[in-house]
Formats: structure tokens, sequence, C-alpha cells
């Protein structure tokens, strides 16, 4: 029997209106009380996810900024993080200083424009240097965001000539958003499970995984099971060994119903 329940969050757990389905919620809660431990890996911060957890808690733990920060909700204890290096930061701002760039705390997205950062929950804006001073060990991802998926791929390709020393990984974009997310060398989501793994003494052969973008392929390469939604990239089905519904029409609870 699988152990450990680990989904992706947006376009595969949530659907377009950011919401998980009240039938999802009560199969999460059905495993859980098995003693099956049910994960979030996510790009998106630790707070955006938490907020889901509070009228129905339903996690174990997030894996959130795609693997640098992972955090045991139960007894809110963080297992594991890795910043992003200052050095990374300052050279990809240069790079593309004409983007919208989201420089990615625990707690917030924060939009850095020019020399400016705008601060999302605390509603001021800092300097650069000045945000960077009072952050630097607390941003664990940035997001670059370009105009046309041409720009965006011409960017990814131009940060492996470069050989920036972290992982850079394209999304597949939504909502006419084309996406590049950095974190620290070595980190992705695949690490995350590995610590919670370690902690809870459960074997990667008991895992599963559901997802649909390709930073979930770490996962899917070395778990147990892995599933794509029908919504996923197209490398991710080639790497997945089944497939389930999309996200709009609740595929992670018919992986829960099928497997369980």
């Amino acid at each position: 029997m699988y152990k450990l329940f680990v989904s992706d969050f947006d376009g595969t757990l949530i659907d377009s209106d950011e919401a998980i389905p009240l039938s999802t919620m009560i199969e999460i809660d059905r495993i859980r009380k098995l003693g099956v431990k049910f994960v979030v890996a996510t790009g998106r911060i630790l707070k955006s996810v938490l907020d889901y957890n509070r009228d129905f808690p339903f996690l174990d733990y997030i894996i959130s900024c795609d693997g640098a920060y992972v955090y045991d909700v139960c007894n809110r204890k963080t297992i594991f993080k890795k910043p992003l290096g200052g050095s990374i930061i300052k050279k990809i701002k240069k790079l593309y200083s004409s983007c919208d760039i989201y420089l990615c705390t625990t707690q917030e997205w924060n939009l850095c424009k020019d020399d400016i950062v705008y601060s999302e929950i605390k509603k001021r804006n800092m300097l650069f240097d000045d945000f960077y001073q009072a952050n630097k060990d607390r941003i664990y991802k940035m997001e670059i965001y370009f105009k046309s998926k041409k720009e965006r791929d011409n960017a990814f390709l131009e940060l492996q000539e470069l050989k920036i020393k972290a992982n850079i990984v394209r999304i597949k974009e939504r909502k006419k958003n084309y996406l590049i997310e950095v974190t620290s060398k070595d980190v992705h989501k695949a690490l995350g499970i590995e610590k919670i793994c370690k902690k809870e003494h459960i074997s990667l052969d008991e895992v599963v995984c559901v997802g649909d973008n390709d930073n979930d392929i770490p996962i899917f390469l070395s778990v147990g099971k892995s599933v794509a939604v029908a919504n996923s990239s197209k490398k991710v089905k080639q790497v997945a060994m089944m497939q389930t519904s999309s996200n709009e029409t609740k595929g992670v609870e018919q992986v829960i119903k099928k497997l369980f």
C-alpha cells in the first residue's frame, strides 16, 4: 500500500477557479485516516498553500518554491530550506530588468521592476538593494515573466549557455504567462520528497505523485507511482506511469479512489 500521496497544486489539485472540490477534500481526509500522508508539492510560496488549510485541514507537508522550502504542517516546523544565492539573484535581475521578476519568500511574492521591489502584503515599496539586504537569506525562488514563448525559450537557452549555477525550469504557460522559475542548484520537488520520506521512514516506492508540469518530472522519475492529469505537458505524459482526468474534472480524486 502507498503511504505518501503527493500532488502538485496549480493545474492538478485546484481547478481554474483556484478551488479544491469538496468531494476531493473528503477523499483526502479518508486516506489520511488510513495513515497516508498527504503532501502538496508546488512552485507556490508557503503561505499561499497554508491559506487553503485553515478551514478544512488536509495537509501533512508542503513542499513550496519547487522544493526550496519544506514544511511540516502538523508540527508547524520547517524541515528543509535552501535560499537562492545572492550572486544569482543579482545576475538574473540585471539580465532581465525589462521583465516582471518576482522574488519569493515563504510569505509573499515581491514584484521587482527596475530598481523597485513592491511588497504584496505590506503594501510598501523598497529599493532593490535595501530589500535584498533585508531578505537575502529568505528568498527561495525567482519567477521571470516574459511577453512571448519565444522570449522565454531564448532566455532559457541563454541561461544554460551562461552556465548559471541554479535549477532553471520553463513552466507550461497558462493565461498567456511565459515563465521561468529559478531555485538554488540541485533544488527540486523530488528533494523535498526525499526529506519527508526520510523523516517518516517511508520508501520512495511507497509514494504516489500526481502532477502536470515539467517541474514534477524529477518526482515522477523517483517514486513508485506517477500519474499525469489530462492537462499535463507533453513531457510529463511521456514520463508518467499512468494518466487521469484533468484538474477540472477531479483527476486527483479519481487517482485516490483507484489506488486506495
